[in-house]
């Protein structure tokens, strides 16, 4: 007679989990032999699924779980299984579906469905999730840790995906606690990223570098792979701080290249996300192409544009990989964002301003609607128009944009404070410009209450008279006029005389100053100053401050190229001509 008998296997495995610390091969083997003798016993068969789970063969439990006598039952081991094996979908319709039965796994199967929410990119589904498991009493070891690791971890996607306002009206400040271990201070300093919060970031990041060097259990390779996402954040951080030296010391792309190639990974914790993926698609055609590979740049630039065709820096770095056919492919696609920013980039270098301003209202013109005022190209314009004096102009795009902008769901700001600064700055008659303005800032003091740009603005914009003074309530917001002035010396400035500008010379003398003696041409002082600024115009040397970012064109023409699309993601750009 067998020694493995369905009694010693229910004594064997009466603490038996999938987080259990058996020896699970032995388990295996203990289950085998039983179902020999009887192929249909349910806790053999639930038995065996468990130790295969524990054993990483997660197609082998899968399997198990396929048979009648396990229909309806082991939900939380298929919900797991599903999730294992990369079938999301499947794995958070299994645990919605197995929570919903007797309760006695519904702890793990939401476990389950947060995390198959999260790599699913539902970021609000799982923190909706975990948010639920908090208020209640924590089951298992170590439980509560696991749970501030991933409860970090989502607020950090929801933050990323949503923009900083996510985060709430929190101070920001990070918990002592999260800096005691690996895993919660690498989140917490990818929510300061997410955040913008670039100071801090790097100080979290700098932790969770020491911390995962000094991970037990791990070898010394081992710590280095947990590392890696660590650094590439650091790397990240300190180019956004303008420190490109510490950003990319000893860059080399060839190695770069080999490195990337031998980073991707099929684990369902390490894959990479949709969005991630898509970055991570452009910087290898990025450093094809800056280790000489153009076709290979080429193709993978191609294949990005099949999956992403509205993806502007893909545009980019196929334009940089064709280079010299710039002109003929934005002709070819005139509403390729990239593409015309980098026409309109080229044709700025050369001092062509004006065929510029035509590059850039061409994509505008041809653009979507939900994509035609992108507050990138409309900064961009705006400058390009300020620097040629056309205030209309300015004017009646900031009009047109703001009016786009006021009626999203998720105004921008930016944008629209340049709208309504320069319907204050020269208000034209019948007062609708000072109507306009004051829409605008209606809808920034209601998103902003405490903004004191939006204060001001509202009061400079309201039609006041005697019978109707500015609101009380928004000039107490406002520092007093008298706190202002009480530090300025009256007195002193008159004493000390008032600027004047220098005596004009008579129009004979002007006149009679034009020729010498000679008889030889002099050049008159203005028409000199006028001289010395068109070459300075022509000088191809161009900044862009969007934010606090900054981007100088220089004459390395892929990095001007790939650099160019970076003006259009968000914020208003700024456009000075040295």
């Amino acid at each position: 007679m067998s020694q493995y008998t369905p009694a010693t296997l229910e004594s064997l495995l009466s603490t038996l989990s999938i987080a259990g610390e058996a020896d699970h091969a032995s388990v295996l083997k203990h289950a085998n032999n039983v179902l020999k003798s009887e192929k249909s016993h349910k806790r053999a068969l639930h038995t065996k699924v468990v130790a295969l789970i524990n054993l990483d063969r997660y197609e082998d439990a899968f399997s198990v779980l396929s048979v009648p006598e396990l229909a309806g039952e082991a939900a939380l081991e298929r919900a797991y299984c599903l999730y294992k094996l990369g079938r999301l979908e499947d794995a958070l319709a299994a645990a919605v579906e197995g929570a919903g039965g007797d309760g006695r796994d519904e702890r793990g199967l939401k476990h389950v469905e947060a995390q198959a929410a999260y790599r699913l990119e539902k970021f609000d589904q799982a923190a909706g999730i975990y948010a639920g498991l908090s208020r209640s009493e924590y089951q298992a070891e170590n439980e509560d840790y696991d749970m501030s690791v991933n409860i970090s971890a989502t607020n950090a996607q929801l933050i990323w995906a949503n923009g900083p306002a996510a985060a709430g009206g929190e101070d920001n400040k990070v918990d002592r606690s999260a800096l005691d271990a690996f895993e919660t201070a690498f989140n917490s300093a990818c929510g300061a990223v997410a955040r913008c919060a670039f100071g801090q970031a790097l100080v979290l990041l700098k932790r969770a570098r020491e911390l995962g060097l000094q991970l037990e259990d791990l070898s010394e390779e081992e710590r280095k792979v947990e590392v890696a996402p660590v650094l590439a954040q650091e790397a990240y951080v300190l180019a956004k701080m303008g420190r490109w030296e510490e950003a990319l010391p000893d860059y080399n792309p060839h190695l770069s290249l080999i490195t990337s190639a031998g980073s991707t990974t099929t684990a369902i914790s390490s894959k990479a996300f949709l969005f991630q993926s898509k970055t991570l698609e452009r910087n290898r055609a990025v450093l094809e192409l800056e280790a000489g590979k153009v076709q290979a740049a080429k193709k993978l630039a191609l294949a990005h544009l099949q999956n992403y065709p509205h993806d502007s820096e893909a545009s980019v770095i196929l334009a940089a990989a064709r280079e010299g056919k710039v002109e003929k492919l934005a002709g070819r696609y005139p509403g390729d964002l990239g593409l015309s920013l980098t026409l309109a980039q080229l044709r700025m270098r050369s001092g062509n301003i004006t065929g510029a301003i035509a590059a850039v209202e061409s994509v505008i013109s041809a653009a979507p609607e939900d994509q035609k005022y992108l507050p990138g190209v409309i900064g961009l314009l705006v400058g390009l128009y300020q620097h040629q004096g056309r205030r209309r102009h300015v004017k009646d795009i900031l009009s047109k944009a703001s009016e786009y902008w006021k009626n999203s769901p998720t105004p921008n700001h930016p944008l629209l404070r340049a709208s309504a600064k320069a319907h204050l700055d020269k208000p034209t008659s019948a007062d609708i410009d000072l109507h306009s303005a004051h829409s605008i800032f209606k809808i920034l003091l209601t998103h902003s209450p405490s903004d004191p740009f939006a204060t001001a603005g509202l009061l400079a914009s309201t039609l006041s008279s005697p019978a109707s003074p500015p609101p009380q309530h928004l000039q107490q917001k406002l520092t007093p006029l008298e706190k202002l002035i009480s530090t300025i010396d009256a007195a002193a400035l008159e004493a000390a005389g008032v600027a004047q500008p220098p005596p004009r010379k008579r129009p004979a003398e002007e006149a009679e100053g034009i020729r010498t003696k000679a008889g030889a041409r002099v050049v008159h002082k203005k028409l000199r100053r006028l001289q010395d600024m068109q070459r300075e115009h022509k000088r191809q040397y161009m900044t862009i401050k969007w934010d606090e970012l900054t981007v100088k064109w220089t004459d390395t023409e892929n990095q001007e190229l790939v650099a160019a699309t970076k003006i259009a993601r968000e914020g208003i750009a700024f456009l000075t001509v040295k």
